[in-house]
């Protein structure tokens, strides 16, 4: 092993050692497993549908606002392209593998039935993952659309907080309410490609999340106090009142009560996580599911359930229930995860770098008592 290699796990190893001493980043991750499981269970056709319908009030916020909590201006204010190239090998580069591969396995499934989706052309799904938006229907792995808006929001976040960095806090606040709203505006006349206007909407939260950190709010978050009951009002009253909505298609509804709801949500679902990681059993089940939540995102609906709808309508005739197809996703999605780590040349398909596998490799090592 070369000396940069050395160092570079034994940096890795350290930063491990050190996160498996701070429970703010545990329950972080545990909240991303959290998301993501509710991400699944939403395309996995949930019931009651009013009970999914809650879900979307929150879900995309609290990824977004998790997305600003782990966001370094340390490492990215000044230095603005390793945020651009870090952020297309872990966002972009997986983003157009999924869409590649299901567009692979969509040409498949109608080669084997031909009036499966026979109604659209072999080109537009090419067009739809060029576009990088849901908009038309046309973009088969319908969940990867988050990773080119997560891919904007992060570069339109730090454009505007390493100048801001410093500014009085309501200045920041005003700015980024500002670019929020615009993002609305936007998506009234046109969607943008690359989700634009939603990454503009999306702001607020990253904001929010970020502050969370720089002000260390999170562990001062506590599970049961007069807090939790006003989140609770706030979040009920804003989902009730407010229509339907659903970010990817610019479904927002009443703005305050949106974004009411998706933070109130939010603070609501990291409270959870806080009680939920007291079980050894959820804070480990949690927090793995957390750290795989691309694999899951890019796997879980482009792979699993197109293939499981795709042999219920043509083999069996019938529909699975959403807890079978939620299992099944997520568990295929986990094993096609370790698939790939473990197959060399493979691991861009998971925007996995060199750094990223030394700081993994460390992991494993330290779990296993070797470091």
């Amino acid at each position: 092993m070369q000396a940069s290699d050395t160092t570079s796990v034994t940096t890795a190893a350290e930063s491990v050692s050190a996160a498996s001493r701070t429970p703010r980043l545990k329950v972080i991750d545990m909240v991303r497993g959290i998301t993501i499981l509710l991400v699944v269970v939403g395309h996995a056709g949930l019931t009651p549908v009013v009970l999914n319908d809650m879900f979307r009030d929150f879900r995309l916020p609290l990824f977004f606002i998790v997305s600003g909590y782990l966001f370094s201006a340390s490492k990215y204010f000044d230095n603005f392209t390793a945020l651009l190239r870090t952020r297309i090998l872990t966002l972009v580069v997986p983003y157009l593998t999924a869409g590649f591969l299901c567009y692979l396995l969509w040409l498949i499934l109608r080669t084997l039935e031909p009036t499966h989706n026979s109604g659209i052309a072999w080109y537009e799904p090419m067009q739809a993952i060029a576009l990088g938006t849901y908009s038309g229907g046309l973009l088969l792995n319908i969940p990867i659309w988050f990773l080119t808006c997560l891919f904007v929001t992060q570069i339109i976040f730090c454009l505007s907080m390493r100048y801001l960095s410093g500014r009085p806090l309501l200045l920041q606040l005003a700015v980024m309410t500002g670019l929020s709203l615009s993002g609305y505006a936007l998506s009234t006349i046109v969607f943008l490609p690359w989700n634009i206007d939603v990454a503009l909407v999306a702001q607020l939260f990253v904001f929010i999340g970020y502050q969370l950190k720089q002000r260390q709010l999170l562990r001062k978050i506590r599970v049961f106090n007069l807090g939790t009951l006003v989140c609770i009002a706030l979040f009920l009253t804003a989902a009730y009142f407010n229509s339907y909505v659903d970010m990817n298609n610019r479904e927002y509804g009443n703005l305050f009560l949106f974004y009411t709801a998706g933070i109130a949500g939010s603070l609501l679902a990291i409270k959870m996580t806080q009680l939920l990681s007291t079980s050894r059993f959820f804070a480990a089940t949690l927090t793995y599911i957390g750290q795989e939540s691309l694999a899951i995102l890019i796997f879980h609906y482009g792979i699993f359930i197109l293939l499981l709808n795709f042999v219920e309508r043509y083999v069996f005739g019938s529909y699975l229930s959403w807890f079978p197809t939620t299992v099944i996703a997520v568990a295929g999605s986990l094993l096609l995860s370790m698939v790939v780590k473990r197959v060399p040349g493979l691991g861009f398909v998971l925007g996995r770098t060199r750094k990223k596998a030394a700081e993994n490799a460390a992991r494993e090592r330290l779990a296993m008592g070797k470091v």
